[in-house]
C-alpha cells in the first residue's frame, strides 16, 4: 500500500510548540497531522490554516468529540458543535468521537450504550450538516471506567452502521487485542476512517502506555501484514502522548516515524 503518513499532535505536550511540530513533521516526510484541542487554544483556526499551509500539511484527524457518558475532561473546552465547525475549517480527514465511560461507581453498561447511542445520533446529524465524517474510536477495555464503553471493533461498526458519515478510528494502542481487528481491516475497510499507531509498553503483565513501532513490547508484524493485505488506503497516523515519550525528544521521534514505519511497510 502506498504509505499516507500523519503524526497526531499529542506527542507534543508543552515541549513542543505547534509549528516546530509542524516543521518536525515535515521534515520527517509525512504529509498530514492530528490536531488536537490544544493545538486549537495555542494557535487558533486561522493560525492553524496559515501553519499547515505554510509546511504543505493536510489534518488527518482533529481530536476529540463525543463524551456522551461523564462529560467532557479535557481542560480545553470546546463543545461538540464547536469541534465540527473546526473540522469542517481545517477539512479534517475525521472528527474523532471518543465515547466515555462508565465512570466509578459506574453506569450499568446497557445504560452506558444508550447514552453513547443517543449522543451519537444527534453528533452524527449535526456533523453531516457541515459534511464532516466521524470517527468512532474503540477503546482499550481497561480503560472502560474513563474512557470509552464501546471497546470492541466488532461493536463500533454496529454503532457507526445507521449513519453515511460516520466511521470507525482503529488505534492499536486500543484494539491491538481484539480479535475482530484483522477481520475489520480484511472485510469493513471500507468503514475505517483512520488507522492510528503505535506500539504497546507492558510491564508486570499491565498495559502501562503506548511506545514507538521499534521500542514497545508488541511484534506489529501481524497486525502490520494485515494493513498492507488490506483495502483499507487511508492515512496512517501515529499517535504517542508526550507522558510516554520517558525523556526523550519529541523531534526526533516524530522523524523518526517514517523510518520505523518502513521497516513494516513498504512505500
Amino acid at each position: 500500500m502506498a504509505l499516507d503518513l500523519s503524526v497526531n499532535h499529542y506527542i507534543c505536550g508543552d515541549a513542543l510548540s505547534f509549528p516546530d511540530f509542524a516543521s518536525d513533521v515535515r521534515a520527517g516526510g509525512a504529509a498530514s497531522v492530528g490536531i488536537t484541542r490544544a493545538a486549537i487554544a495555542e494557535m487558533g483556526l486561522a493560525g492553524l490554516e496559515s501553519c499547515l499551509a505554510d509546511n504543505g500539511l493536510s489534518v488527518s484527524s482533529l481530536n476529540s468529540a463525543g463524551y456522551f457518558t461523564l462529560g467532557d475532561p479535557n481542560p480545553h473546552k470546546f463543545s461538540n458543535e464547536e469541534l465540527i465547525e473546526a473540522a469542517a475549517r481545517l477539512n479534517a480527514g475525521v472528527l474523532c468521537v471518543i465515547t466515555g465511560g462508565l465512570g466509578q461507581p459506574p453506569l450499568p453498561v446497557p445504560a452506558a450504550h444508550t447514552l453513547v447511542a443517543e449522543g451519537l445520533a444527534s453528533l452524527a446529524e449535526r456533523a453531516e450538516d457541515a459534511g464532516v465524517i466521524l470517527g468512532l474510536e474503540p477503546v482499550y477495555p481497561g480503560d472502560i471506567l474513563t474512557k470509552g464503553c464501546i471497546n470492541s471493533c466488532g461493536h463500533g461498526l454496529e454503532m457507526v452502521a445507521p449513519y453515511a458519515n460516520a466511521k470507525l478510528i482503529l488505534d492499536l494502542y486500543h484494539s491491538w487485542w481484539d480479535p475482530g481487528l484483522r477481520d475489520t481491516l480484511q472485510n469493513h475497510a471500507d468503514q475505517v476512517a483512520l488507522v492510528q499507531l503505535c506500539n504497546v509498553r507492558l510491564e508486570n503483565g499491565l498495559v502501562a502506555g503506548r511506545d514507538t513501532l521499534a521500542e514497545g513490547s508488541l511484534d506489529l508484524s501481524e497486525i502490520m501484514t494485515s494493513i498492507d493485505s488490506s483495502a483499507y488506503a487511508g492515512k496512517l497516523e501515529f499517535e504517542l502522548f508526550s507522558h510516554d515519550l520517558a525523556g526523550r525528544d519529541p523531534g526526533s521521534v516524530i522523524r523518526d516515524f517514517p523510518i520505523e514505519i518502513s521497516r513494516y511497510l513498504s512505500p
